[in-house]
């Protein structure tokens, strides 16, 4: 490459850069003094002093005024300065009743001494007044509308709380009510059930003493039976031997065995229509213990169908994977590999926690 000597020259008018021709935009400084020159010192004469210097700049400091604060006046005092207001004017007007009265009778030395002591009192009563009056006025507007406000709130929030408490009391109240009734239903059905078993059993036995007396008289029946049959061998045995047996007998005989025969017979029948009763009455408690017993399993299964369709919406739940048996013990067996690769089975109705994930 071969050098240019003009290169540089062709952009000194149109760059910046490069320093020919080209004017700073500040004033230079002013040359440095030779070292001999020594500037001329004051005389300690012409230097003013502190305090000269403090008495001429003192005429220059602008004073501000300070902001006048009123003093704020709270509700007990207007209320002590309208109490000594009124006690004021009662007193003009009873002094004025007094000088109305006594018009005539009092020299000129008592009517100034009066007049004097009215003055003093309407201008304590316009200084308080004033004092009162102004700002002063529209805060104790504020304060007493705040005071108001805070007086109806705080009625309102005891109100409230009465009420609440007098809604939990009635609430108590009812709950109350409403455990006694159970509890007294409860005793009543305990009761109930006491009664129909001490009737059960009573009437049980009574049938079993029905029963043995109908079992006695089938036996004193067959035991007249028999003595018949023993009379009639005793009478064969009495003619074989040659012996006479006397007619008369025989028919007293038969005809006392059967006056016993249907005594007995009707005590039996007596016996079985009762027997008959007991069963019946025995039958129709336990159906009625039945319907109970079918109400209140009724009830239950119904209770159970309710809290069914709350959990699973109506439909019974597919515990089973739908009847794939391979899936659900693939599944089962899974969890029981996530809680512990030794344990037993999880409890039912537990739900396993989320997997953890690795990072």
């Amino acid at each position: 490459m071969s050098y240019n000597p003009n290169f540089y020259n062709k952009f000194r008018r149109n760059n910046a850069t490069f320093h020919h021709n080209f004017r700073p935009h500040f004033v230079p400084p002013p040359p440095a003094p030779p070292p001999f020159f020594i500037p001329p010192t004051l005389s300690s004469e012409n230097i003013p002093t502190d305090q000269e210097f403090l008495k001429g700049f003192e005429p220059h400091i602008s004073v501000g005024k300070s902001p006048v604060h009123n003093k704020k006046i709270s509700i007990s005092e207007v209320r002590e300065k309208l109490h000594t207001i009124i006690l004021s004017l009662n007193n003009l007007k009873a002094k004025d009743k007094m000088l109305t009265e006594n018009i005539s009778k009092l020299s000129d030395e008592e009517w100034s001494s009066h007049f004097k002591q009215i003055e003093e009192k309407k201008a304590f009563i316009d200084s308080t007044l004033t004092q009162i009056k102004g700002p002063s006025l529209d805060v104790l507007q504020k304060l007493l509308a705040k005071r108001v406000a805070k007086r109806l709130r705080l009625k309102r929030v005891r109100s409230e709380i009465k009420k609440e408490k007098e809604d939990k009391w009635k609430e108590q109240k009812e709950r109350s009510r409403k455990i006694d009734e159970n509890l007294q239903r409860i005793k009543d059905d305990i009761i109930r059930a006491q009664q129909e078993q001490e009737a059960k059993l009573e009437a049980d036995v009574v049938l079993k003493e029905v029963m043995r007396k109908k079992n006695d008289a089938k036996k004193c029946i067959m035991k007249l039976d028999l003595l018949v049959k023993l009379r009639k061998a005793r009478q064969n045995t009495a003619k074989g031997r040659g012996e006479t047996v006397p007619e008369s007998e025989t028919v007293a005989f038969h005809a006392g065995i059967e006056t016993l025969k249907v005594e007995w017979t009707y005590k039996l029948s007596a016996y079985e229509a009762e027997e008959i009763e007991l069963r019946a009455k025995l039958k129709e408690d336990s159906g009625q213990q039945d319907m109970l017993t079918n109400a209140t399993e009724k009830e239950v299964a119904n209770n159970l169908v309710k809290w069914r369709e709350t959990l699973f919406g109506g439909q019974l739940p597919q515990v089973d994977l739908r009847g794939d048996v391979t899936r659900f013990i693939a599944v089962r067996s899974q969890w029981d590999q996530y809680v512990s690769s030794e344990g037993t089975a999880l409890p039912i109705g537990w739900v396993p926690p989320a997997k953890k994930v690795d990072s």
